[in-house]
């Protein structure tokens, strides 16, 4: 058996973890840190950005993220690093806000544009400045990942940028910088992480260490995700699904993910879909599909989740498993495509996007658009 296995970030996780800050960017060599943030978390941000002053470090904020963040905003915010001086680089928030740090860290070394440096790994050839990355919200993982995913509206596409210069230098996971985190996001990027736990466990590129990581991702999702979503205050939910969210993402970084993902960049660069909306809307219609390929792996998904499977014949545990994950889906209220914003004239147009996306390669069933439509429409 031959695998390669990376966990690219120190991470540092824990109720409080959030208050050394300014401590570990002072590890990392800081001076002047920018701290980039979207107004949402702008309380959250504020107590970080509080830490490092303590520290005695310049702080120059940045709260301009936006959901599915473009390339134009990330040259922006990166001209305003430049122009600070900045040493140093830390991201307050959800995927969106650390894959915006993560590019504005390797364009601090790297000239612009943005472009050029993704696509196939390992374009950035020159490390970035240190990224300390803490999240605010328990599913993308990025954290832990060494990749960033940025919209380029001139394509009406999501670019990936992958790559051992891309991830962040230090992961600080705080559970309490989760608890003002609303329902439906709860829902959203519980599920978002659910996805990579799952995909990464049937991706063609699955080994014993990922398997390890998805599988307690998997069932700590299945057990503290309605709780989470319904009693926002419970810590111990908010901590399982912090931790099954950088679980899953150390996983799907070394695994890969597959033809859910492949629709749901599509679905969220068409349609403006939220990233986690899109892979949840998706996910138990891609296991359907796959399953014929991976009937072993989508039952041991299930047994994760706590499901009894003992005994039944292949194709019916399989079954089983796929309907369990369609509740949980619609328990904690996750929309269909159709009640997202996808319009019904768009799926072609996200099918043969979905085809010729990176992950469709590591997808254990072959994706084609004939089988991406039926996806789609079956979660439309």
């Amino acid at each position: 058996m031959n695998f390669t296995f990376n966990v690219a970030p120190r991470i540092y996780f824990g109720e409080g973890t959030a208050r050394q800050t300014g401590e570990i960017a002072l590890q990392l060599g800081a001076k002047t840190v920018f701290c980039i943030y979207d107004k949402g978390v702008a309380a959250v941000a504020a107590a970080v950005v509080q830490t490092l002053k303590e520290s005695g470090l310049r702080v120059v904020e940045f709260d301009g993220v936006l959901p599915n963040p473009e390339d134009g905003l990330i040259e922006e915010a990166a001209s305003l690093a430049r122009e600070a001086g900045a040493d140093a680089v830390v991201a307050v928030g959800g995927g969106s806000s650390i894959d915006t740090a993560k590019a504005v860290a390797v364009l601090l070394t790297n000239p612009s544009p943005l472009i050029q440096y993704t696509g196939p790994p390992n374009q950035v050839k020159i490390p970035g400045k240190p990224l300390i990355a803490i999240p605010t919200t328990a599913g993308t993982g990025s954290e832990a990942t060494d990749v960033a995913i940025i919209t380029v509206p001139a394509m009406a596409k999501k670019v990936a940028m992958v790559g051992r210069y891309v991830a962040p230098t230090v992961a600080i996971c705080d559970p309490l910088l989760t608890m003002g985190l609303p329902p439906a996001l709860t829902a959203s990027t519980g599920m978002d992480a659910f996805t990579h736990a799952a995909e990464a466990y049937t991706c063609k590129l699955a080994s014993i260490p990922t398997d390890a990581f998805a599988l307690r991702a998997i069932s700590l999702i299945a057990g503290n995700i309605v709780e989470a979503t319904t009693n926002g205050g419970n810590i111990q939910a908010r901590t399982n699904m912090l931790l099954a969210s950088l679980l899953g993402g150390i996983a799907f970084s070394n695994a890969m993910v597959g033809m859910v993902h492949s629709l749901a960049h599509p679905i969220s660069a068409h349609c403006h879909v939220g990233h986690g909306v899109a892979n949840a809307a998706c996910l138990p219609y891609v296991m359907e599909y796959n399953a014929p390929a991976v009937p072993e792996r989508t039952i041991e998904i299930g047994v994760a989740m706590g499901l009894d499977l003992q005994g039944l014949p292949q194709e019916e545990a399989c079954a089983k498993v796929v309907a369990a994950v369609k509740e949980l889906i619609e328990r904690i209220k996750i929309p269909r495509l159709s009640e997202a914003g996808v319009t019904e004239d768009k799926l072609e147009a996200i099918a043969e996007d979905a085809v010729v996306e990176v992950p469709s390669q590591f997808n254990p069933r072959e994706v084609t658009k004939e089988a991406c439509l039926a996806v789609l429409k079956k979660a439309f």
